[in-house]
């Protein structure tokens, strides 16, 4: 099996990333304003931080210091997008038994099912 770095980003895009947004704007039904962040944060989560626009940095920044399920998973998207820099063997399967531990002891099920899924 090979794992090609745009297919399993994109996948985690959408399994993880909306699936980890939904239910955060479902858990916040009952703060309006908060929950209309949330739902309308979709693209600017699936960017790349050097890609968000300038006008959108404060927002995305904001986003993720309000709310910790999606910090972890847009930071765990960075982590997993250097596995495909590294050179040597042994340091990526260092790198990978690293974010999988974070993945798995996150306790996002999304995130967790992901990792699984990718387990070698």
């Amino acid at each position: 099996m090979v794992y090609d770095l745009f297919h399993v980003i994109a996948k985690y895009g959408r399994e993880v990333i909306d699936r980890v947004r939904v239910d955060e704007a479902n858990r916040l039904r009952a703060d309006k304003p908060a929950r209309r962040v949330v739902k309308t944060s979709r693209w600017l989560l699936l960017r790349n931080r050097e890609n968000v626009p300038a006008d959108k940095i404060v927002q995305l920044d904001e986003l993720l210091a309000a709310n910790k399920a999606l910090l972890t998973v847009y930071l765990l998207k960075d982590d997993l997008k250097q596995l495909w820099r590294y050179r040597s063997r042994a340091w990526a399967k260092k790198a990978w038994l690293s974010w999988s531990r974070r993945a798995m002891g996150s306790g996002l099920a999304p995130l967790q099912h992901f990792a699984r899924c990718l387990e070698p």
